[in-house]
């Protein structure tokens, strides 16, 4: 992507914004194979010469009504569209004549800019990721990802145990690219993270987000001196010098100016829209650090204590001049101790009437971009966390299995990765070829870095002597052991059956869904949500302890929480016993979408599951918040009847066992403790008198006769 000068790098557009974000690349992207799916052609453009762009925002809030839950002005064009004569006027009426009808004009208005222009902004967060190109074109790597289909993983990228959503993210990460204007030079934002994790074993989550946020292709560093010099103390002075502001009008005047300045001055320059209160405040703290830099007594420091002791005033400082962090820091039992204040202040180099005017304006001025860089760095933390890779926990960052990581890249010069030159032609190349270029097609782990081939294998030699381990094969079960191991204290720490018990209950309302996310994730659906749960219920009321990590079929960041749903053609949920299969189908659809939506699907994961896991019985629960009585009797039915694989011709499955449950149900069973052994052998009871003797070729017997 490419950025003006001082403009903040974005992943994704603040104009519709939304927590789940990963939930809504799929969504976008599915979308978009949608419209094109209708409209037979994959023109993306707006009216009149297409309406992909009007259908794309119509299906977005359709598919996402908790997210969108006011469309006031597509409401209008849509109702002022319902009368037939004002329809076909307008479609009928060029749009050069459209803008001479005032009635007409605003329809047009409200079209275009207020339903077409958001669809332009979504799915712009599709082109930034790669998941679609600037046409709108879904790109190889967006086709892949929404239909579930395998990746082809190198060597290393077989050691990692992470699942394809995350290894997609991952890649597209390392590929992601932020040039200047001219394309003369490019970041690399993922680069500059994985450096610091490895550099440092655990960061500051505010840090290590404003070091990835605030780097400009149009300002590259020494990295390892800017690094140290800003996680070393002086992270306010390294931020505020970082952008150069020292120069125009303002800058003019700033400098121009005696000290103390005038308060005339001080509210022209010091304001940026805000109210006349915060300004006062702003002047206030300006004459209070004068005082005291001009006469550093305990008198003039108590003033200052005094006005950071109020929590409002103070909110205000920080957010204006201390880049959202502490300006200051105030030694509770000794705050007139004016020669401990400013050993505990020695990195602020505000403490000193030299050059005030000038550092206080440029700390203002980089303050304020600061307010872009943590509202932005909110949406790449929660792609970073989508790699798996990339731990976000208690305000600390840290890199999942940095061991290993340290092994791979030992051998790659990562500094010079994060600022590179470029030229406007390889720039434009890599962003806009989507027959060609890396970033729209799937590269390996390897490929991306250009990894020396001859490295690979003292690479991984490496990696089994650090885990103490023989064989390579054993590397990414030693690696996913490690992980359930981690994720079933997690399920200890978190979700304990106390707490489950709490949740299940409010998936029945779906006005719970806030209150749902809040407790669980905010960076998902609920469905996913529910699924994610429903999978952690089942771990409490197994009395055979499993590994429910590898048997989830969705997404889970680093920090083992749910962010999307992985598909495949797979069941939700799939236990392997060793002896006996439980597949979990989990579904928040309403009684009479069930049978619209989960009929075939349920029925196909079963009866191929059942077909390739022969000869271990496979049983399948069925579990929804309420379920519809058909449902629940074809169910019964399809144990009565052959059915066969949709992968393999020609195989069949004598009997599927599909049991249907309710939530509750399944909340009953965990809180009376239940034992699964007896609930599965009265389903094979109950099923087991069924009668099975079925004749495939009873159509024949009518058709002939």
């Amino acid at each position: 992507m490419k950025v003006k000068e001082k403009q903040v790098f974005n992943l994704y557009d603040t104009n519709g914004r939304r927590k789940d974000v990963i939930n809504a690349y799929k969504i976008y992207t599915e979308i978009l194979e949608q419209i094109y799916q209708e409209s037979e052609s994959e023109v993306w453009a707006r009216y009149p010469e297409a309406n992909t762009q009007f259908r794309f925002y119509e299906l977005a809030i359709e598919r996402s009504p908790e997210i969108f839950k006011q469309h006031s002005n597509y409401d209008r064009f849509i109702e002022a569209m319902k009368d037939p004569e004002v329809k076909k006027t307008f479609e009928q009426t060029p749009v050069k004549d459209i803008k001479r009808d005032p009635k007409l004009k605003e329809l047009y208005k409200l079209l275009d800019t207020h339903i077409e222009k958001r669809a332009r902004h979504y799915s712009s967060n599709l082109v930034k990721i790669g998941l679609a190109d600037e046409k709108r074109r879904i790109s190889p790597i967006g086709k892949s990802w929404i239909h579930g289909k395998k990746l082809r993983r190198s060597q290393l990228e077989e050691l990692l145990p992470i699942d394809d959503t995350n290894l997609i993210f991952f890649r597209q990460l390392l590929k992601l690219r932020v040039y200047t204007n001219e394309g003369d030079y490019y970041y690399s934002p993922m680069w500059m993270a994985i450096y610091l994790l490895l550099k440092y074993e655990r960061i500051h989550q505010d840090l290590f987000i404003t070091l990835v946020q605030m780097m400009s292709p149009y300002q590259p560093v020494d990295v390892q001196a800017f690094v140290e010099d800003f996680l070393e103390g002086a992270a306010q002075v390294a931020e505020r010098n970082y952008i150069d502001n020292q120069h125009g009008e303002a800058w003019e005047d700033i400098t121009a100016a005696p000290i103390p300045m005038s308060n005339a001055l001080f509210t022209a320059h010091f304001s940026s829209g805000k109210s006349e209160q915060a300004i006062q405040v702003y002047w206030e703290f300006y004459q209070r650090l004068i005082a005291f830099n001009h006469e550093r007594k305990a008198e003039q420091l108590d003033k200052l204590v005094e006005l950071f002791s109020d929590p409002k005033k103070r909110a205000m400082i920080n957010k204006a001049f201390g880049f959202g962090r502490n300006l200051f820091h105030f030694d509770k039992k000794k705050t007139s101790d004016v020669e401990v204040f400013l050993e505990q202040n020695q990195a602020v180099d505000i403490l000193s009437n030299d050059q005030i005017n000038e550092k206080l304006f440029l700390q203002f001025q980089a303050s304020k971009r600061h307010d872009q860089i943590q509202e932005y760095g909110d949406v790449t933390q929660r792609v970073m966390r989508v790699t798996g890779l990339i731990r976000f926990k208690n305000q600390i960052v840290e890199l999942a299995q940095r061991d290993v990581w340290q092994k791979v890249f030992d051998k790659i010069d990562i500094q010079s990765l994060i600022f590179r030159p470029s030229t406007e032609r390889a720039c434009e190349a890599y962003e806009q070829a989507i027959e060609s270029s890396d970033f729209f097609h799937h590269r390996t782990l390897e490929e991306i870095v250009a990894y020396p081939s001859d490295q690979v294998k003292p690479t991984i030699q490496a990696i089994k002597q650090a885990l103490q381990i023989t064989e390579e094969e054993d590397i990414r079960n030693t690696l996913l052991t490690q992980t359930s191991r981690a994720f079933q204290k997690h399920i200890v720490d978190h979700y304990p059956k106390e707490k489950i018990l709490e949740i299940l209950p409010l998936f029945s309302d779906r006005r719970n869904d806030a209150k749902i996310q809040k407790m669980v994730s905010e960076s998902t659906d609920v469905p996913t949500i529910f699924e994610y749960i429903v999978g952690i219920a089942w771990y409490h009321i197994s009395s055979e302890k499993f590994d429910l990590f590898s048997s989830l079929n969705l997404s889970m960041n680093a920090d083992f929480e749910p962010e999307t749903h992985a598909g495949g053609g797979s069941g939700d949920i799939v236990v392997d016993y060793g002896d006996r299969i439980v597949m979990l189908e989990v579904t928040l659809m309403n009684k009479q979408a069930q049978k619209r939506g989960e009929w075939e699907p349920v029925l196909r994961h079963a009866t191929n599951l059942t077909i390739e896991s022969a000869p271990k019985p496979v049983t399948t629960l069925f579990i929804a918040d309420e379920l519809d009585e058909n449902t629940i009797n074809i169910w019964r039915a399809v144990a009565m009847v052959p059915l066969q694989s949709s992968r393999q011709a020609g195989k069949f499955a004598d009997s599927v066992t599909i049991m249907p449950l309710k939530n509750d149900e399944l909340a009953t069973m965990l809180a009376h403790d239940k034992h699964d052994q007896d609930f599965f052998h009265q389903i094979q009871q109950s099923f087991a008198a069924l009668s099975q003797d079925f004749d495939k070729e009873w159509r024949a017997g009518i058709i002939h006769d």
